[in-house]
């Protein structure tokens, strides 16, 4: 299994050439959110540790780099990049190989984590998720692991926000058991105060029906006092040619 994937049709990010600090064949999270696209999470966890080696991500990349065109690196992947313990060492040598701006997809539970915020300072962009209007939101679409309260989540994305320099985007899915509190959540964003909201709904094939385009549109109504809000109804499709489609299918939801 190759550590380096794609490049994807981002609606956030363009032509996104995907890094996967955790590169397993099941999903490595903390998190169970209802709509993953990669299914259940069998082990929730919040403790770091090394999944795949930093030379063999590098060695994948240096292949990559030469085959394909991008608009931007970006560590996601099967499950929570931010648990893989050798991410800044990663991103570091990402940095020295390249000059394509480096983002992540973070689930935002470990922001507080000393380690976590000094590998994400270095990147250009982070793009943090945010659900939830509550506690029981945040257990119902989320599913965290124990110990994790929604208080303590969303002042680590405070926290977080107010010390990083670079890009950064709030990410809300919106689902049937949150679409009616967009207004709630508009008021939690305001006081995270990111650069960017992306307002988003489970398009690709999960447990959960996504939104439609009116659904939508009403929600986007309440982050007007926003300067930027995208929506993923309302964003642009990048071409894109792909190093191995088999890559890209290891990183969705497998067949039951």
């Amino acid at each position: 299994m190759k550590a380096v994937y794609g490049p994807v049709s981002s609606w956030r990010l363009g032509r996104s050439l995907g890094i996967d600090p955790i590169c397993r064949t099941g999903k490595v999270c903390s998190f169970d959110c209802v709509y993953c696209q990669l299914g259940k999470t069998k082990k929730k966890t919040l403790e770091r540790k090394i999944y795949v080696s930093t030379k063999k991500v590098l060695k994948d990349l240096n292949e990559a780099l030469s085959k394909v065109e991008a608009d931007v690196i970006t560590f996601s992947g099967i499950g929570e990049p931010t648990l893989a313990e050798n991410l800044k060492e990663v991103i570091d040598y990402v940095k020295e190989e390249t000059s394509l701006p480096l983002a992540i997809l973070t689930n935002s539970t470990l922001l507080t984590d000393k380690d976590v915020k000094e590998a994400l300072g270095k990147l250009d962009i982070v793009v943090a998720k945010l659900d939830a209007f509550d506690k029981e939101s945040f257990n119902k679409i989320n599913q965290p692991p124990k110990g994790l309260s929604f208080e303590e989540y969303v002042e680590g994305i405070k926290f977080f926000r107010k010390n990083y320099s670079g890009k950064f985007a709030l990410q809300m899915m919106f689902v049937e058991e949150n679409k009616n509190f967009a207004k709630k959540m508009a008021e939690i964003a305001k006081e995270i105060d990111p650069d960017e909201i992306q307002i988003n709904t489970p398009l690709r094939p999960c447990m959960v029906k996504p939104l439609n385009r009116e659904e939508l549109v009403g929600i986007k109504n309440n982050f007007k006092d926003f300067k930027n809000v995208i929506s993923v109804y309302e964003a642009k499709k990048y071409e894109v040619r792909p190093l191995d489609l088999k890559e890209i299918q290891k990183r969705k939801r497998p067949k039951p």
